[in-house]
């Protein structure tokens, strides 16, 4: 008896310690950056401007920018927590074929953009990009189509929610991070997680937006039935796609699909 009490204890250490790290480094486990491109958009033989956005802040956020000189419109895209825009180039290729422009950004602390990552400074990046887009580009808002993955999703989905933009794309996007944390780690109770990037909580305030859905059912990292939560929460115009593929490699397991939808929803925005 009194070996199993130490046994217990020493389970009860371990798993309050493991409770403490996770709730001081939330930050650290979610932000995932790369400084360094490991290739770059000539290496795919596209043509690309380097942009640097100035933040409400006064930091510096490092983009490409993909012109199609016959496109009213431009994509922004908002990538995942890991990794950089260099790791996104056959999105801006895919995008480029179908006959838009292109803005894809590094958030505050990846790639080249100064800075570090955190909720809120992720908002301001975005907030800042589009206008950057409508002062120094001459793009009005609502030429403006957010496309947001995983984390990006979040991102993409508050810019939608506070700025008129044309259209808004969540790919393998998350309802929240209290979810998340749900899914990953059930043994934490969730009032610990500090972090919100709430999805979902910025859907409810979109209304007249054109959007589109993209989640794979074979996802292993955010669960198909985060998209399909995303979905149903919504307001109309709206469109759900099913996809096939793990969560880092669905677009080149059903880059097919994702084209033709991709196709459909500009089509549907541009006759609107």
């Amino acid at each position: 008896m009194n070996l199993l009490f130490k046994i217990l204890i020493a389970l009860g250490g371990i798993y309050l310690f493991l409770i403490i790290i996770l709730y001081l480094f939330q930050g650290q486990m979610l932000f995932l950056p790369e400084k360094e491109h490991f290739r770059s958009p000539q290496s795919l033989g596209l043509d690309a401007e380097d942009v640097l956005v100035e933040t409400e802040d006064g930091l510096k956020i490092h983009g490409w920018y993909f012109s199609q000189s016959e496109s009213d419109f431009v994509v922004v895209l908002s990538h995942g927590n890991a990794g950089n825009i260099s790791g996104r180039l056959e999105i801006a290729e895919m995008l480029l074929d179908l006959g838009i422009s292109v803005l894809m950004y590094d958030y505050r602390g990846y790639g080249k953009s100064e800075g570090r990552p955190s909720e809120k400074e992720l908002y301001n990046d975005i907030d800042s990009v589009i206008g950057f887009l409508t002062e120094r580009m001459d793009y009005k808002e609502s030429q403006i189509i957010l496309y947001g993955r995983s984390l990006g999703g979040a991102v993409s989905a508050y810019g939608a929610a506070n700025h008129t933009v044309g259209g808004l794309v969540l790919d393998s996007a998350f309802k929240d991070i209290k979810s998340m944390a749900s899914d990953i780690y059930p043994i934490v109770p969730t009032f610990l997680v500090r972090l919100n990037f709430s999805t979902i909580n910025f859907l409810n305030s979109i209304e007249n937006t054109p959007l589109l859905i993209l989640h794979s059912r074979d996802d292993e990292i955010v669960g198909f039935h985060h998209g399909e939560e995303l979905y149903e929460a919504a307001s109309e115009p709206k469109k759900f796609v099913p996809l096939r593929g793990g969560h880092n490699d669905l677009f080149f397991t059903s880059n097919n699909t994702i084209k033709r939808s991709w196709q459909e929803f500009l089509e549907r925005i541009k006759k609107d």
